[in-house]
């Protein structure tokens, strides 16, 4: 085995399947381990893979039913780019439980790419099937299986937590803030009192007829940690009611949701939402009558009484869970390229967006501007036809050096094929060799140099094929067809959509009238593209 071959040892846990947890104190889970020590144990009993290169990708506690996992995800990247030869996993259910997506993976993609796949106890090696396992019906079906099997599991485990919740057990990974859980039962939640001194502030103040921002201002003026920090001083890394995860500052969005939590009345409430398919992140927001409420489940902070007169108080326009969705083109996309949070839009004729931030923290040094959606809209379409009109030039560039490098390889093709000719020619050589000596039609010496000239004939020819084949390049199709599939439709876009927006941005940052930063959501692989060009460039 050459030293440059690199074989990539991938392991993978479920949450479900594991033993990994915060009270056991553990850094990996025992299958973790039992999975490293199986993969490295085949890897060690196949001389062919010694002076190997051996890396290791691990997904602890992550699920199997899609791929958005970062170490499968790394592991995926580097063997795009050419640097891992050979994938290794202890069974098919390891790398993934979608089938179709498996599927692409063992069929098309690792073929392609050259990559050996072994899945040790499913007794699969993708070097025995030339052409990926299409037509293997045991590798389908175990495929469909492992699938099947992940959406009957969280079937199972959805109808095992709602009856938990039913008997007023709280599921929740960590308690939500103001509570704790209990040291005797974790399915207990036991009042946390000084979490509980906020909630009840926030509740007492609203009385008193202090408005959400007010009440995030005098929050902010006293220091109050909000709830992610409070949080991040006990070492809690879960994110909770908050976008910034650096500032201590509290906002009205976060007061109207601490507010609205009747939670707080001591009520365990489960099924707000539900996933919309496994192994997908998307959630529904489930009809409130369809929740499972338990009533007294733990101590309440707030009494019921003092819930029902704040809510009376709610502005109109924020329902029980929060505000209620707009479906402007820009929701949940405009944000202030100073504080980093969501900008408010304005409603009316002319509707603008503004970062309330001075508002609730007078000294953080946002700008009061006001952008205009009208002219955010135009800025916004001009950057994606700019993007959409760049990768047309890039996808035409790669197109011709693409041509260029089939007509070269076209040649070194036409090469590999006489060479095979010669040696088959010559394998027959040797066959009729060994038929002439036993006819009597030559000595045993004639037919051993025969042999010998042959055998030397058939050794430098497929040297030379493998000459050849390391001269072979590679057509640049990653990233260039996904990213064409993209952005091309939109080289002369004139309206601007809500989808649309969906689909390329991910955020949008605004400093004031002169700068807007765009945050694309292919931005990634649009810098890894362009990286590979430059190189390529350079290369030449």
């Amino acid at each position: 085995m050459r030293d440059s071959y690199v074989i990539a040892k991938y392991i993978r846990l479920s949450d479900a399947d594991g033993d990994l947890s915060a009270e056991n104190g553990k850094d990996e889970s025992n299958s973790i381990s039992n999975q490293r020590e199986l993969l490295q144990r085949y890897i060690d009993a196949h001389p062919e893979f010694g002076g190997a290169t051996v890396i290791e990708f691990c997904d602890d506690g992550r699920t199997g039913t899609n791929f958005d996992r970062p170490g499968v995800q790394k592991m995926l990247e580097q063997a795009k780019q050419g640097r891992i030869n050979c994938i290794i996993v202890k069974d098919l259910s390891r790398f993934g439980r979608d089938y179709i997506e498996v599927g692409d993976y063992l069929e098309q993609i690792f073929p392609f790419l050259g990559v050996r796949f072994i899945a040790i106890n499913d007794d699969y090696d993708s070097i025995q099937y030339k052409y990926g396992s299409a037509g293997l019906i045991d590798v389908s079906f175990k495929n469909v299986i492992y699938d099947l099997y992940s959406k009957d599991l969280s079937r199972k485990v959805r109808g095992t937590k709602a009856q938990l919740a039913k008997k007023g057990y709280n599921i929740a990974p960590y308690a939500f803030f103001g509570y704790r859980k209990s040291d005797a039962d974790r399915h207990q939640l036991v009042i946390d009192e000084e979490a509980a001194e906020i909630v009840r502030n926030v509740f007492d103040r609203f009385l008193q007829g202090q408005t959400a921002i007010e009440i995030a201002q005098a929050m902010n003026h006293s220091e109050i940690s909000t709830p992610l920090m409070l949080k991040r001083s006990r070492n809690v890394t879960r994110k909770w009611n908050c976008v910034d995860q650096n500032q201590n500052m509290w906002t009205a969005t976060m007061v109207r949701k601490m507010l609205n939590d009747e939670r707080y009345t001591g009520k365990e409430i489960f099924g707000k939402t539900q996933r919309k398919q496994v192994g997908k992140p998307r959630h529904a927001r489930m009809p409130k009558e369809e929740w499972i409420v338990v009533e007294n489940a733990f101590e309440a902070i707030i009494s019921q009484e003092t819930f029902d007169l704040v809510q009376a108080k709610i502005p109109i326009g924020f329902s029980a869970t929060g505000p209620i969705k707009s479906k402007h083109v820009f929701y949940r996309k405009v944000k202030c390229g100073n504080c980093r949070l969501a900008m408010t839009r304005t409603k009316g004729k002319h509707p603008a967006y503004a970062c309330n931030t001075h508002r609730n923290k007078p000294d953080i040094g946002c700008s009061a501007y006001q952008m205009d959606e009208k002219e955010l809209s135009q800025i916004v379409l001009a950057a994606i036809r700019k993007q959409a009109q760049l990768m047309q030039k890039i996808t035409q560039s790669v197109s011709k050096e693409n041509q260029v490098t089939q007509r070269s390889n076209l040649s070194l093709i036409e090469q590999i094929e006489k060479c095979k000719a010669s040696i088959t020619k010559h394998k027959h050589d040797k066959m009729q060799a060994f038929e002439d000596m036993s006819a009597g039609h030559i000595s045993d010496k004639e037919y051993m140099r025969k042999c010998t000239l042959c055998n030397e004939h058939i050794e430098d020819t497929e040297l030379k094929i493998a000459q050849i084949e390391a001269s072979l390049k590679k057509v640049e199709v990653d990233g260039v067809e996904s990213l064409s599939k993209s952005l091309l439709p939109y080289t002369n876009v004139r309206t601007l959509t809500r989808e649309l927006v969906d689909e390329l941005i991910s955020a949008i940052y605004i400093y004031n009238s002169q700068a807007v930063e765009i945050v694309w959501t292919f931005q990634d692989e649009y810098k890894e593209l362009i990286d590979r060009l430059i190189k390529k460039n350079a290369e030449k």
